[in-house]
């Protein structure tokens, strides 16, 4: 209610000021007793101090057709007598013209005036039409283009100008020259203003003001809504068009009255300045147009729009051109080019002012604003009228009603500004608490992850470990799967959980001096985390001698290793540099890749938490986008900042800020250096003589009365002879080395359960040793077990990577230590006993094939020879004796038994073919190795029945076993048959029944680092071979 009454106060006020203004015009106020009667205005009694200035309005003598020049010796007007008459001022003169009701022509206005005293006096003359010249007492003062009696000595210009003489005996005489060739209306038309030359100029100055007042408001709303418009992206297309409705304005006010355009352009033509005036009047409005269609878009037609917009974009265009061309603007009359400019101008402003009735209708709450722009239009929609209609002076108070009507627009763009910026700064206030709730959210979630996730862990664990039975190999395979996705999800929620102590402030930085050169450590680690692509080149560049900074040593490392890490995952080819640079108590290092690059708007972006660029950049790579979150949260903590230079395609930069360390800040440390290196002195003292005592022969051996061997290496040697004792005293077999080299060298020669691995030592780390073994052994063949003193948790993350089963900090638990070694060799015995179920349930699936056909072997021989069915009898008590031989039940058996099998088995084929069933052997008899039981014995019987025996001829089958590096191969060739391709791709498959092939091929797929392959032409032949690890022990299987 009080915004209403306000309004309505104001828009009163408004109302009144404007019919003040306009009644003024009409001289409805006029209490002016001084008024001009016969040509003569008598002031001899005016107080100028009260009245300041006075209109010369009145009766003037008029010579019609006449451009009468005074003398001031001589009265030249009395030649003219004849001719005089009289004309009020200000007043058009058609009708006072004898004989020639046009306005065109010329004319002699002439005023006697009589002052009190002689002084300076000053004439302000307004719009004359078209062209006039003042003389005062017969001198010529000042002129606005050039009268005169023909066209062609003719120049118009209407300007409004001052003059200022002095009096001659109390007398002034006033002769102004008019003339008029192209206007609808000639004369004096304004009235003229009289007084002392001070108050004229004053008067003057006071119009120029208000003016230069109007012009700078409207060039300072262009910059203002131009900036804007800028700075919101282009978005919002009425600020646009409202800075340039307000240039157009600017432009056109320069342009009339005052005419402030003459100070840039003392030289332009008048006729110039005309027709810039048509053309910003016709830029100005369609700007307006389109301002307050796109700001109440709700309330326009586009069809009416585009229209107006079409109409006076033609004729911008074509007042252009005919300002451009002298020619064209002769040719066209000037009152013709105003009707047309006034029209369609007019147009516009009737269609504007419904676009804003309409706006004011649909009351909402910007409708007080949208009222008093409606009304302040409409007023000086009256007021222009009124101007264009009677010829009035009200442009000052017109201009002034406008701007109060663009000031009311800029208040309502203003006013839904702050609407929005209220609106976003709700939003902003919702998006933080709703932030805060996520992180609240995540941080419960996450201690709620971690129950389960353990529980998940220690499942698959004991699966692993065999308390709920053997595993099929299958089986393993997933449990194991399940338990390492278990261990990344931990991981995933401990970034989580760090994030949020982050936000709420809980992570301590322990700031000391450091060297830079950590981060060659950083890179040894993610040289096996994950090694940059083989076109990568990962490039050191920082120098060796660099001053300390000051950070947490532990932080730093982590944010270099994040930072490498994404550059190492995100190149495929090119170069990773690494460069460091002191720039005032700084120290500025980047991490330079040549990768795919990030779009800069995407530069803040990726610091934030979980933010991930929508690319294949990101999409390729695995996480939650945290990483680099959590860099520039640990490098702000530290006291430094992080950026990122990059363009898409042409790979990135990231720089971040380290302190360097004062001087204070290492003479604390070196401080409590000194005092740590007195402690250390005497602690290495105790080590050296704890060594000396404990110092042991490498490579040792212990013999434990458990049936496990551990392998333990670490190049301390008292911390391996403490693992020797722990180890002993848990009843394991322990063999200790010092170094990783040996290591790989007793598990090539012995046979090892478990390995402790030290990740920190000289010439082969922890990493390397581990990331060895694993390119031959599994994490069941081999568990490993990673000690380390630093506990830092990327120590903890490049060891599961790497193949590591576990991970302890130095120094041991004896009873945690028993825990997880008892863990893993129960998962890997568990492993074991899957498989050898499998190999059991496949040994007793093929033997009764085998005896099967070799005892309807015999049967055909005891119809034709009885004697080599009694040999042939021999040879089959032969496998007997094998098979019911209780220590041999097991699953692998020597190679040499299985050999045994395989030539009685040849041998009563050899008494049925005969001739037609050649055997060649080529066995290297110093081979002493393992083979799962019936796996060569079914395959050669495959090569007899199905090869050989389907030839006309019969064949030759050859069985060779030869040692290659540290493989056994066993082939078994015949000249058969053979097999079509097709049923060879079935055969491999696992797709065919037939269980001389598949039974052997699925046994050897549970043996690790076994091969099966065949190569088969019809009517040539076949040939299997078979590649496998050396197997010293059947209780090394797996």
């Amino acid at each position: 209610m009080k915004n209403r009454k306000t309004l309505t106060l104001s828009m009163i006020a408004v109302t009144l000021l404007t019919t003040y203004f306009v009644l003024q015009s009409f001289r409805v106020f006029d209490s002016n007793t001084f008024v001009a009667k016969n040509g003569v205005l008598s002031l001899q009694h005016w107080d100028w101090q009260e009245e300041k200035t006075i209109p010369l309005d009145g009766e003037w003598d008029f010579y019609p057709d006449e451009l009468i020049v005074p003398s001031p010796d001589e009265d030249v007007f009395e030649r003219y007598k004849n001719k005089r008459q009289s004309i009020p001022v200000p007043a058009a003169w058609d009708r006072y013209r004898a004989g020639n009701a046009t306005p065109y022509g010329t004319g002699t206005y002439r005023l006697l005036i009589q002052v009190p005293e002689d002084d300076r006096y000053g004439v302000k003359l307004n719009t004359i039409r078209n062209a006039s010249k003042v003389y005062v007492n017969g001198e010529e003062l000042g002129s606005a283009g050039v009268p005169s009696k023909t066209t062609e000595a003719y120049r118009f210009d209407y300007k409004k100008y001052v003059v200022l003489g002095n009096s001659k005996n109390k007398q002034i005489e006033l002769v102004i020259l008019v003339a008029n060739y192209d206007y609808a209306v000639g004369g004096i038309v304004n009235s003229l203003y009289f007084g002392p030359g001070d108050q004229i100029l004053a008067k003057q100055g006071r119009e120029k003001f208000i003016e230069a007042f109007l012009i700078s408001g409207y060039f300072l709303f262009t910059l203002i809504y131009f900036t804007t418009y800028l700075q919101h992206k282009r978005k919002f297309r009425y600020e646009l068009y409202f800075s340039l409705f307000s240039l157009a304005q600017a432009v056109h006010i320069s342009t009339i009255n005052e005419r402030w355009i003459y100070l840039l352009f003392p030289e332009i033509n008048p006729s110039l300045q005309l027709g810039i005036q048509g053309i910003s009047l016709t830029l100005f409005v369609l700007f307006f147009l389109l301002f307050v269609y796109y700001f109440f878009n709700m309330s326009a037609s586009k069809r009416i729009v585009t229209a107006l917009s079409t109409i006076l974009g033609f004729q911008v265009l074509a007042l252009c051109v005919l300002n451009m061309s002298i020619d064209l603007m002769v040719k066209v009359p000037l009152p013709l080019n105003q009707l047309i400019v006034s029209g369609t101008t007019a147009i516009g402003y009737v269609y504007i002012f419904i676009m804003l009735l309409k706006a004011y209708k649909q009351k909402t709450d910007e409708s007080d604003y949208v009222l008093i722009i409606v009304f302040a239009f409409a007023v000086y929609g009256i007021l222009l009228a009124i101007v264009l209609l009677f010829d009035v002076d009200i442009e000052i108070p017109s201009l002034l009603l406008f701007l109060i009507m663009v000031m009311s627009l800029a208040l309502l763009m203003s006013h839904r500004s702050q609407q929005a910026y209220n609106r976003v700064e709700e939003l902003s206030n919702e998006l933080l608490e709703f932030d805060r709730m996520k992180d609240e959210f995540l941080v419960k979630t996450s201690h709620e992850l971690g129950t389960p996730l353990h529980g998940i862990m220690n499942l698959s664990q004991s699966l692993l470990e065999g308390e709920e039975g053997p595993l099929k190999r299958k089986q393993q395979e997933s449990v194991i799967l399940i338990h390492s996705v278990s261990r990344r999800l931990a991981g995933l929620v401990k970034d989580l959980l760090f994030i949020s102590k982050i936000k709420q402030g809980e992570v301590s930085i322990t700031s000391r001096p450091i060297e830079i050169r950590i981060i060659e450590e950083v890179l040894a680690e993610i040289a096996y985390v994950m090694p940059p692509a083989p076109s990568v080149q990962v490039i050191n560049m920082i120098p060796k001698v660099l001053p300390l900074v000051y950070t947490d040593e532990q932080k730093l490392k982590q944010v270099f290793f994040n930072l490498i890490y994404n550059a190492i995952k995100f190149t495929k080819q090119g170069t990773i540099t690494i460069s460091a640079q002191i720039i005032e108590d700084q120290m500025h290092i980047s991490v330079e890749d040549t990768g795919p690059g990030i779009a800069a708007e995407y530069h803040d972006l990726i610091f934030t938490t979980f933010y991930q660029v929508e690319s294949s950049r990101s999409r390729e790579s695995e996480g939650l986008g945290l990483g680099l979150s959590i860099t520039k949260k640990i490098v702000e903590s530290a006291g430094g900042r992080i950026w990122v230079t990059s363009e898409a395609g042409k790979g990135s930069c990231f720089t971040f800020t380290i302190p360097l360390a004062t001087k204070q800040q290492l003479l604390e440390h070196n401080e409590i250096n000194n005092h740590e290196m007195n402690e250390q002195i005497t602690s290495a003292q105790m080590r050296i003589r704890e060594t000396k005592q404990s110092q042991v022969i490498l490579p040792t051996k212990v013999k434990g009365s458990k049936p496990y061997t551990i392998l333990v290496v670490d190049d301390e040697p008292a911390n391996l002879k403490v693992l020797i004792n722990m180890l002993y005293s848990l009843h394991y077999s322990v063999i200790a080395v010092g170094s990783g080299q040996e290591a790989l060298d007793i598990i090539e020669t012995e046979k090892v359960d478990l390995l402790i691995l030290d990740l920190m030592m000289p010439h082969m780390t922890g990493y390397e040793v581990c990331k060895t073994i694993r390119q031959e052994q599994d994490l069941v063949d081999l568990p490993v077990i990673i000690l380390t003193a630093a506990g830092q948790l990327s120590d903890l993350v490049v060891s599961f990577q790497l193949g590591a089963n576990d991970y302890m900090q130095k120094p041991v638990n004896l009873k945690e230590l028993e825990m997880r070694i008892e863990s893993l060799l129960l998962m890997k015995k568990s492993a074991q006993d899957a498989v050898e179920h499998e190999l059991s349930y496949f040994y007793a699936q093929i033997t009764p094939h085998f005896l099967f056909n070799t005892l309807n072997s015999i049967i055909m021989l005891s119809w034709t020879d009885q004697q080599k069915t009694q040999t042939a009898l021999e040879h089959l008590s032969t496998y007997f004796r094998g098979k019911l031989d209780y220590q041999k039940q097991r699953s692998l058996i020597p190679l040499e038994e299985e050999i045994q099998l395989v030539k009685a088995y040849l041998a009563i084929e050899k008494m049925r073919f005969e001739e037609r069933l050649h055997i060649e052997y080529n066995i290297d008899e110093t081979i002493q190795t393992y083979i799962p039981a019936m796996t060569l014995q079914p395959l050669v019987e495959n090569a007899v029945r199905h090869g050989i025996s389907k030839s006309k001829n019969g064949g030759t089958l050859r069985l060779s076993i030869k040692r290659e590096q540290q493989h056994i191969q066993i082939t078994i060739e015949d000249n058969g048959v053979g097999i079509p391709l097709e049923k060879q791709q079935e055969l491999l498959r696992g797709r065919n029944e037939r269980l001389g092939f598949t039974n052997p091929f699925r046994k050897l797929s549970l043996i690790k680092g076994a091969r099966l392959q065949m190569n088969s032409e019809v009517g040539i032949g076949t040939t299997i071979i078979i590649r496998m690890l050396e197997i010293k022990d059947n209780r090394q299987k797996f």
